[in-house]
């Protein structure tokens, strides 16, 4: 079976499902982030994949939360998060943070900076966790970065930009998976120079449902177009 190198999920659906079950929002993000935990774990022990992406909270999601969900959203990281340094440790695979840091707590930026730290490690293998993220606010904040660098705007090409930017180095992703179905067919600004050539699959699962039985069936998916993936050519 041919596995994708990089895949990258982005979990849709908790609201709506919380509220088809009469239950709190807060619950149904408790009960994703456990699964998102448990895709990391499956990934990396039973998979040869390299590279999982976790796009937890976009910009225009920062945005628009309410107030105390988005605070919640900023402590609840710290009480369901012991199992997943313990999976990246023991599986050595680094932690890596993307998205702007100007938009979280500085509690919570404190914290994930000591896990990006704690869980360094001799290998290629990353879990990145993409927290106030979007590409475009990726692309000002890349260029903002290079811009004193600059001196010859003649000099700027793909490279010189892509330096700046989150992922630099970290190879393109292979793999998108979008949860919540027929209602959420479309990749919202995630990453868009990182996903060119991705294969896009979206499943009718709403999180926090979405679990590894789900996530088997796209990367057999993923397995049976994997020879037919021809990258523009």
């Amino acid at each position: 079976m041919e596995y994708p190198t990089h895949t990258a999920v982005i979990p849709d659906g908790n609201r709506t499902r919380a509220k088809e079950n009469n239950t709190s929002v807060q619950e149904a993000y408790m009960i994703s982030y456990q699964r998102g935990v448990e895709l990391v774990e499956y990934t990396f022990t039973q998979t040869p994949t390299k590279i999982f992406t976790l796009r937890w909270l976009s910009t225009e999601n920062a945005q628009k939360r309410p107030a105390q969900e988005f605070d919640f959203l900023m402590k609840m990281y710290k009480l369901v998060d012991d199992d997943l340094d313990q999976i990246l440790l023991q599986n050595k695979v680094n932690f890596k943070r993307i998205g702007n840091p100007d938009g979280i707590t500085d509690d919570f930026k404190e914290y994930l900076d000591q896990k990006v730290e704690k869980c360094r490690c001799d290998s290629d293998k990353y879990f990145i966790f993409a927290i106030n993220y979007g590409w475009r606010d990726e692309i000002i904040r890349a260029i903002h970065t290079q811009a004193k660098k600059w001196t010859d705007m003649k000099t700027i090409d793909e490279q010189t930009l892509s330096s700046a930017m989150d992922l630099a180095n970290i190879p393109p992703i292979d793999l998108v998976i979008r949860t919540k179905g027929d209602q959420a067919q479309r990749t919202s600004w995630f990453m868009s120079r990182r996903i060119g050539y991705a294969e896009l699959y979206f499943t009718q699962t709403k999180c926090p449902v979405f679990d590894v039985k789900e996530y088997q069936k796209a990367l057999k998916r993923f397995d049976t177009i994997a020879n037919k993936r021809n990258f523009g050519k």
